[in-house]
């Protein structure tokens, strides 16, 4: 990760990547209910083709991804940057995709960088905006991940 994390207190920094943690897991089961747990009741989320507010609307479009172009798919979300942006904000800056188990890299066409915007309300975080974009070259997986 990027030297912006080291001025983000452990415990923050845990938490968030504990949040990755539950995105890959319930992505690897393909498990929209469980993802857009993690997401603020008025979350923004803005992909490639796709502008969605709110947890409900998370849940809907990732059950269809789930049926159609990700099913059986896993991720990876790599942080390359970590930093607050006010005490109770945390951006990060992170490198991943789609890939199939048994691959040795994130394909060129879901290779993305996403960037998200997490707030800690009531000592817990969670994410109020995310978005990607493509990166257009593959990403190699760490063994790991394989």
């Amino acid at each position: 990760m990027d030297h912006d994390a080291s001025t983000v207190r452990p415990d923050d920094a845990a938490a968030v990547q504990e949040i990755v943690r539950r995105i890959t897991m319930s992505w690897n089961e393909n498990d929209a209910d469980s993802l857009c747990t993690v997401y603020a009741d008025d979350a923004s989320v803005v992909l490639p083709g796709a502008q969605l507010k709110g947890q409900k609307n998370i849940r809907e479009w990732m059950a269809q991804a789930f049926d159609g172009k990700w099913k059986g798919t896993h991720v990876i979300g790599q942080p390359l940057e970590l930093r607050y942006l006010r005490d109770d904000v945390l951006l990060m800056i992170s490198q991943g995709g789609a890939y199939l188990p048994g691959s040795s890299e994130v394909p060129v066409e879901n290779a993305i960088r996403g960037i998200w915007v997490f707030i800690k309300e009531n000592g817990e975080w969670t994410i109020t905006g995310y978005g990607n974009t493509p990166v257009r070259a593959p990403i190699p997986l760490p063994d790991t991940y394989r």
